[in-house]
């Protein structure tokens, strides 16, 4: 039973020696830039669905993602739409 605990403290150890090397190795990586999203506000029509997910991939194509549902009426819904983009700190 102690050998199975020593095992599992020794995998959890090296799982977080890990997760540390890898996060400052990706802390060089992108030097003097951190991540900031940018929000727009997108109208999804229900009378032209097919336009608006054809939209929708392509904006998917340049980063975006659908955040949150913002509201709807009877002829739309209206979507906040989120990118992450890398800037310098300078």
């Amino acid at each position: 039973m102690i050998e199975l605990l020593v095992n599992f403290a020794s995998l959890i150890i090296s799982a977080v020696i890990i997760t540390i090397i890898i996060n400052r190795i990706e802390r060089k990586r992108h030097g003097d830039y951190h991540i900031t999203c940018e929000y727009m506000r997108y109208r999804y029509s229900y009378s032209k669905m097919d336009e608006c997910i054809a939209e929708l991939c392509k904006l998917g194509a340049d980063g975006w993602e659908i955040a949150t549902c913002a509201g709807e009426d009877s002829f739309a819904a209206y979507l906040i739409l989120k990118r992450e983009t890398l800037h310098t700190s300078k």
